[in-house]
């Protein structure tokens, strides 16, 4: 039970640190650091060495821009494509950490991809930083808890 609760709160500040990392005045390495940093820690808890062979993956897919100045919008022309984009990297860059728990694997990437793409909707009336704490609970929510 402490084990599930220190995996709760690994997921939550995951969600803190994403935020944190497009505020201004914070460095975007709260995001492309931090949230990696606690996927890492869920791995050492749970034993899931393998897994540690992702983290350099999600710290480079966390590099991937989505906003409308991003690079991918200006080629895209598609919020929602780049967002489809975004999210299927985050959770493909995870693969080491699900090796052999395929039909984990599939949900994460199905999970992440559409939530990452759903959170830019504008139907959801969010400000920029919650919607970027629910995508960085999204990216760290199966990674830390499912493992």
């Amino acid at each position: 039970m402490l084990i599930l609760g220190i995996k709760l709160f690994l997921i939550s500040l995951c969600g803190l640190l994403y935020r944190l990392g497009g505020k201004d005045g914070f460095s975007k390495g709260f995001r492309r650091f931090g949230c990696p940093s606690l996927i890492l820690i869920s791995l050492i808890i749970s034993k899931n060495y393998i897994g540690i062979i992702s983290i350099p993956f999600i710290m480079a897919s966390l590099l991937i821009g989505y906003g409308y100045n991003s690079k991918m919008m200006k080629l895209f022309k598609n919020k929602y494509i780049v967002r489809f984009v975004c999210g299927f990297a985050y959770s493909v860059s995870t693969l080491a950490i699900f090796w052999g728990s395929w039909w984990l694997y599939s949900y994460h990437v199905v999970f992440t991809t559409i939530g990452v793409m759903l959170a830019g909707n504008q139907k959801f009336n969010w400000d920029d930083k919650r919607e970027e704490a629910f995508v960085g609970c999204i990216v760290g929510l199966i990674p830390i808890l499912g493992m």
